[in-house]
């Protein structure tokens, strides 16, 4: 009994803990964070909210949209459709093909094709 209750009290302990700007969980908690960034972090961010009337995305909107997610170097390889193929550095310095889908400024796809302006 008297173990059960040493582990209640433990518990609780614990438990309040959470809260407390001095325990090493409650003061980050309770700031807000969360946990840090996946390493898929920059390509898996949604895209940036657009009005309606915005319309479709361009090329030039796409390379925009890559740019201030840290992509550099980048190029318009071709546009099929609504789809915009291009080619740039990624943040990490690796060189990709990048999939945009023109309706939406989503990244729909992505190859590792090389490293900085070398190619595989």
């Amino acid at each position: 009994m008297a173990r059960a209750s040493a582990l209640l009290i433990v518990l609780a302990g614990l438990l309040a803990g959470l809260g407390l700007p001095g325990s090493p969980w409650g003061s980050a908690l309770a700031q807000g964070y969360g946990p840090p960034p996946g390493a898929y972090a920059p390509y898996d961010a949604p895209p940036a909210p657009r009005g309606r009337a915005a319309g479709p995305v361009d090329p030039d909107a796409a390379t925009r949209m890559l740019s201030a997610r840290g992509f550099s170097n980048i190029s318009v390889i071709r546009r099929r459709g609504a789809t915009i193929i291009l080619e740039a550095n990624g943040p990490r310095g690796e060189r990709v093909q990048v999939v945009v889908d023109g309706a939406s400024g989503a990244i729909s796809g992505m190859k590792v094709i090389g490293f900085g302006d070398k190619r595989y």
